[in-house]
């Protein structure tokens, strides 16, 4: 199935979709390149997994958490804000620490 958002954000020109067929305001057919799509929505794939892992881990941050790893979980979290700044097709997403208790 093609993703519509990723061709939103490529071909601003487009209005509207149907199945894998694009189309501007006058209801022009517009092409697109199905490669530069795909690629597209595996990185808006990316950002939204790295948003999600980001928001999970929010507690982390709290001043009275209490943790003796908190550099831990503000490595791991540079690295997520950093796929979330600038997502990649193929990400590989660090597994979050394990929490350990002051």
């Amino acid at each position: 199935m093609i993703n519509t958002e990723a061709i939103y954000k490529l071909y601003p020109n487009v209005v509207r979709t149907i199945g894998g067929i694009a189309y501007d305001a006058d209801g022009n057919e517009i092409a697109y390149d199905l490669a530069l799509v795909t690629e597209q929505a595996n990185k808006n794939d990316c950002k939204t997994k790295a948003q999600s892992l980001l928001s999970q881990s929010d507690w982390s941050m709290v001043s009275d958490v209490g943790l003796k790893n908190q550099a831990d979980f503000v490595a791991y979290r540079g690295i997520l804000r950093g796929l979330v700044i600038s997502p990649v097709v193929d990400a590989v997403f660090p597994d979050a620490p394990v929490a350990v208790w002051a």
